[in-house]
């Protein structure tokens, strides 16, 4: 459409139009275009995530709309993290039972935390949302490769945050339809209905009784969704996040291409948005430190706990819920360690563009200095850094090799 508006024979109506303009007006229509395809795509997911859990994206604040609705969640979260705890050490020997809970109780813990640390950081993530929209606008204005690169990153991040939404909501559907489906098998063989709970925990009520059961029922899904819903909200942004300051990269890249202004002038816009994107990349550091930091120290043992389970023999309820719980622990660690590796990688790149697209044989050695200054300062990557490590590929090889480990240990003690 664009094109056949923008290629048009214009000059049949009597309009004469200079090649220029008939760029500007290709650039301008499209641009419009893409904007009405991918307004339902861009921030989708986050902005979704955000306002389940009581945020208000559209605000340069962050601002929590409905406290209230975030109390009930946490509530739910809280309410459930202590009957697994005291469910699972009443019986140390039964390691199955006590690795079940605890992967949960961890988890629970931790989307707790990562919200609280959201609620905390809201005003500085919110600044760092917006900033980038305001960057991504200005990408999209000044070139048409500005725009596909914009819409490429976040096409990327789409794909990994609907996997993790996709994967988190299987979990809440997993503990709310397993139990129903073996209640029913159960009355559908012997005549009984066996109320099953999504989560096994000691609660204060006697949920053997219908008039309990079904309260604690759908307190327990509850408590499923706001640890899903929260962690949906954390880890979706912090994936949005990552892939646009990837994008100010890329548009620096796209700037060494296209020397339109004088050399003076051009190398000081190119510092500015360089030291501009390593700027971005550090907040983004500063904001998630303690959530990766946490994460990290705990994934290792969820991972394993997880793993036990499987590794035994047995069949319940809560089988089908953990399984849907694994697999959307899996994709959680991969797509922090994807997005911090892929920051780092993009920012080192930033030095071969520089080299790449610099005629050093006919430029000045005043200029090549700061040129080689540049290259220099770029071969020390942005990085997203974790207290005591750097969030990257990595990493996701070390946590999976200590849970490993920690899997054997625990299927020794079992045996």
């Amino acid at each position: 459409m664009a094109d056949a508006l923008a290629n048009g024979n214009f000059t049949r109506f009597g309009l004469g139009i200079s090649d220029k303009i008939r760029k500007q007006i290709y650039l301008l229509i499209s641009t419009l275009c893409v904007q009405i395809r991918s307004n339902v795509r861009y921030f989708a997911v986050q902005r979704r995530a955000l306002e389940i859990v009581g945020f208000d994206p559209s605000t340069p604040q962050l601002k929590l709309k409905h406290p209230i609705w975030a109390g009930i969640l946490v509530l739910s979260l809280v309410s459930h993290n202590w009957p697994m705890a005291v469910y699972a050490l009443q019986d140390l020997s039964d390691l199955t039972r006590l690795t079940d809970n605890f992967a949960v109780v961890m988890q629970g813990s931790l989307s707790t935390f990562k919200f609280l640390a959201i609620v905390m950081k809201r005003r500085r993530i919110g600044t760092l949302i917006h900033r980038l929209h305001q960057l991504n606008e200005e990408g999209i204005r000044s070139s048409f490769k500005g725009k596909e690169l914009i819409l490429e990153e976040n096409q990327l991040d789409k794909y990994v945050s609907k996997a993790f939404r996709n994967a988190a909501y299987g979990v809440i559907v997993a503990s709310a339809i397993a139990p129903m489906l073996l209640g029913l098998l159960g009355y559908l063989r012997v005549g009984i209905f066996s109320p099953t709970t999504p989560m096994e925990f000691n609660f204060w009520l006697d949920e053997s009784r219908a008039i309990y059961y079904w309260p604690i029922y759908v307190w327990g899904v509850l408590g499923v969704a706001a640890a899903a819903w929260l962690a949906i909200a954390t880890d979706t942004l912090f994936s949005w996040l990552a892939h646009n300051v990837v994008a100010q990269f890329r548009l620096l890249e796209l700037l060494l291409e296209q020397k339109d202004d004088p050399e003076e002038v051009y190398l000081v816009k190119f510092i500015h948005r360089h030291r501009l994107a390593l700027e971005l990349a550090e907040e983004l550091s500063s904001i998630f430190a303690e959530i990766v930091f946490v994460k990290y120290m705990l994934s290792y043992l969820q991972l394993c706990m997880l793993a036990f389970r499987f590794s035994r023999s047995g069949w319940s309820s809560q089988v089908p819920f953990r399984a849907a719980f694994l697999v959307a622990i899996v994709i959680q660690l991969s797509s922090y360690c994807y997005g911090g590796e892929y920051l780092k990688q993009q920012s080192l790149g930033i030095s071969e563009a520089v080299y790449a697209h610099s005629d050093w044989p006919e430029m000045e050695p005043k200029r090549r200095r700061l040129w080689q200054m540049i290259i220099m300062r770029a071969q020390r990557p942005a990085k997203i850094f974790g207290y005591m490590f750097y969030v990257d590929l990595p990493l996701l090889l070390w946590v999976t090799r200590t849970a490993g480990s920690f899997l054997a240990l625990l299927r020794t003690f079992a045996s």
